[in-house]
């Protein structure tokens, strides 16, 4: 077994034994977090908490009742701005990873890939701002995080409250906004790194006039890449006010633009063994395959290869307290998005010829959304018992169009040398595939305390979706369709107070989600209802010795029927299919002393195909069995204004497809920082992939033939400011 691997059970069996041992020890912790905060050091300018599960804080994503994570029946994580800043506010994906089972990717073609609980691609949903933009697959897009106030993860099945597509896990990106007070703040963050890497972010918050605020943020984002001209870009922009004109009323309206060059990098082709005269160590096996370290750093595409986007996204939301008992809430959002790709994306290793084999391809994306959420807050006693319910309806308006073509092929290059070539100009004849979806939702939510103790929490939702689907020019005739689906969504569970500060819970929950991967692009062949799930979770979660340590345990088991996949050539693989995951999530962290905390946590998943056309029984792509992440901080080394942290992470062997054939191996990767603290400022220092080690970070059954290879060892140094 692997020595990381050892490592985070040890330290995970350690985190037990101080559980097993805080019953009798924590005489003094007798109020559940949310009544008693925990205690906050002040070490000069920066606050240091004993939280990092941030069990107290109420996720609008895993409910609507702002119930606390602590009384929630699901496993939630929420990453704070304090997280984020100190993270140095790094690509989401990065941030992610360090949560309890997560594991991600960033291809091109699909650049906001993750795996969670056994399930990847569009059955993770993301949302902004609490809004769904579409599959994950198509909408998502790499980000860094200056612009966001936190990040909020609901894992396993969670239609009940989104609607359909979200079954692994729903990551919710949600962005600054104003916060009333009567002082302005202002923040700063540049930092430089390895293959000329640059972070700019500007921010701005405070107090316009006697009833209005507002929050303006901007960050950017350039690197040449680790891979030759790879070049990702990005620039964010977000701006809200919010107008308070009495204590019943608060409305606050928000702009996002987002325009960005995602990195030019479709993977590093897979050779054979005997044509690897350099292989790379403990990346890949199977079938015969390799990675040669001649081809680490090369890319295949086209020289003037294609792949950006730009997005607008507005928002208008009202709040208005008709008492103390019931609130309304009304949330209007507008999307209009742009996207373009012309690359040659497949690359295959030709043994006949010692050559890489490509492909070109042109695709175009314009989507308009339009959606509100009307909802109201009702809070009364049932029998005595303390009840809050919300009641709402949520609509949206999804115009999407898709123009695509196959090119010609672009021609065979030297493995080490290629010769990009050119992509030439836009096809002047394409297939086009406009998409509508009209839905309508009505949902329910109820939480009712039974005794001090027990609570349970409860949810219902109902759907009417409309999927209008035109094939223009398409080689398969009869593939223009309509359809309409009525999928219906639950959740219950019970939370209970097994003793001081550890609350125990229970849930089942179900999901719906389009049969193949993506209801933007499904065809006549994939014409049947929606696919299925349901989850059952149980958990464990606590804050003991006084409030230095906490943890959180979640068991879970989620069954998904009616699947189909498909193929690079829109093929149907399989019929009625399904597919099934097992496994528990463990985290804890340990406050040694007030300047220094451990943290381990460590996720188990068992996921297979059922009954399936060719691959029953096999592992979906991008899964590990054990995930598995250490770390710890350290403040005022030798009583300096320096902190200095390191970061443990092991990822176990995943296959890069379904027909599991090849093999993407384990790996390891360790990352250490310092930061110098002076008045306002800090100032960081990073050591990303200490070892540098070589692995692939993530595999796609679209491009079979090459693997993402993750990023060698880099450095970064930033400085923010606070005023």
């Amino acid at each position: 077994m692997n020595r990381v691997f050892i490592s985070a059970i040890a330290s995970l069996l350690l985190l037990l034994q101080i559980v097993s041992t805080s019953w009798a020890l924590d005489d003094t912790s007798n109020a559940p977090p949310g009544d008693s905060p925990p205690p906050v050091m002040l070490l000069d300018e920066l606050i240091v908490t004993p939280s990092v599960l941030n069990f107290d804080f109420s996720s609008g994503t895993s409910s609507r009742l702002d119930l606390p994570a602590f009384d929630t029946p699901a496993s939630i994580t929420v990453i704070n701005n304090s997280e984020l800043k100190r993270g140095g506010y790094q690509e989401v994906g990065k941030v992610l990873e360090r949560s309890p089972g997560f594991v991600w990717g960033n291809p091109p073609a699909e650049p906001a890939n993750y795996s969670m609980r056994g399930f990847t691609s569009n059955q993770v949903m993301i949302q902004r701002d609490g809004i769904w933009l579409g599959p994950s697959l198509i909408t998502g897009r790499p980000q860094n995080g200056f612009n966001l106030d936190r990040i909020e993860v609901l894992k396993g099945p969670a239609s009940v409250l989104h609607g359909q597509g979200a079954i692994g896990a729903t990551l919710n990106m949600v962005t600054k906004k104003p916060t009333i007070g009567n002082s302005n703040s202002y923040e700063f963050l540049s930092s430089y790194g390895r293959y000329d890497t640059t972070k700019l972010g500007v921010g701005a918050g405070g107090k316009m006039s006697k009833n209005l605020w507002f929050r303006i943020d901007g960050s950017e984002y350039s690197s040449d890449g680790y891979v030759d001209n790879a070049d990702p870009k990005s620039r964010n922009f977000i701006g809200s006010l919010l107008w308070k004109p009495n204590d019943q009323l608060d409305v606050t309206w928000g702009i996002d633009y987002l325009e960005d060059k995602l990195q030019n990098y479709w993977g590093t082709p897979i050779v054979t063994e005997t044509f690897a005269t350099q292989p790379l160590t403990g990346v890949v096996t199977g079938d015969g395959a390799a990675i040669d370290e001649r081809m680490r750093f090369v890319n295949y595409n086209v020289d003037d290869e294609r792949a950006k986007s730009y997005q607008i996204l507005t928002t208008l939301d009202a709040k208005w307290k008709h008492s103390n008992k019931l609130s309304f809430r009304n949330y209007t959002y507008f999307l209009n998005a742009d996207r373009e790709w012309r690359n040659s994306e497949n690359y295959t290793f030709n043994s006949g010829t010692s050559l890489i084999d490509r492909d070109t391809f042109f695709v175009a994306h314009n989507q308009s959304t339009v959606g509100n959420r009307l909802s109201s807050k009702y809070e009364n006693s049932f029998l005595g018992m303390e009840s809050q319910s919300i009641l709402g309806i949520d609509s949206s308006y999804v115009d999407f169009k898709r123009k695509s073509q196959p090119l010609s092929d672009p021609g065979s290059v030297d493995p080490f040398s290629p010769n990009g070539g050119s992509f030439g100009g836009n096809p002047s004849s394409f297939r086009f595939n406009p998409t509508r979806i009209i839905s309508v939702s009505t949902f329910l939510e109820n939480t009712l305390k039974v005794t001090p103790k027990l609570r349970l929490v409860a949810g219902l939702r109902q759907d009417h979706i409309e999927l209008f689907r035109l094939n223009f020019n398409d080689p398969t005739p009869g593939e223009s369709f309509e359809k309409t689906f009525n999928p219906f969504s639950w959740r219950i569970g019970a939370v209970y107070e097994i003793a001081p500060s550890w609350n125990a819970y229970v849930q089942t929950s179900s999901g719906a989600d389009p049969l193949g991967d993506d209801v933007f692009l499904v065809t006549s062949s994939q014409n049947f209802d929606l696919s299925t799930s349901q989850q059952w979770e149980m958990g464990l979660k606590s804050r003991f010795l006084d409030g230095r340590a906490e943890m959180a345990l979640a068991i879970y088991h989620i069954e998904r029927q009616n699947i189909l996949i498909k193929d690079s050539n829109d093929s149907v693989l399989g019929g009625d299919g399904s597919q099934r995951s097992t496994g528990f999530e463990l985290e804890g962290s340990f406050m040694m002393t007030p300047k220094w905390r451990v943290g381990a946590n460590t996720a188990y998943t068992d996921a297979e195909f059922g009954v399936f056309q060719d691959v029953s029984g096999n592992t979906p792509s991008n899964v590990p069995e054990w995930v598995a992440n250490i770390w710890t901080n350290y403040s005022r080394v030798a009583g300096l204004p320096i902190d200095v942290g390191a970061n443990l992470r092991y990822v176990d062997d995943r296959f890069n497809t379904r027909f599991n054939t090849v093999k993407m191996l384990g790996y390891e990767t360790v990352d250490l920082h310092a930061t110098y603290r002076n008045g306002k400022g800090r100032y960081t220092a990073r050591l990303t992939n200490l070892f540098d080690k070589a692995y692939a970070l993530w595999g796609d059954e679209f491009y079979s033939k090459q693997l993402i290879l993750g990023s060698p060892q880099a450095f970064e140094v930033s400085a923010q400011f606070d005023f």
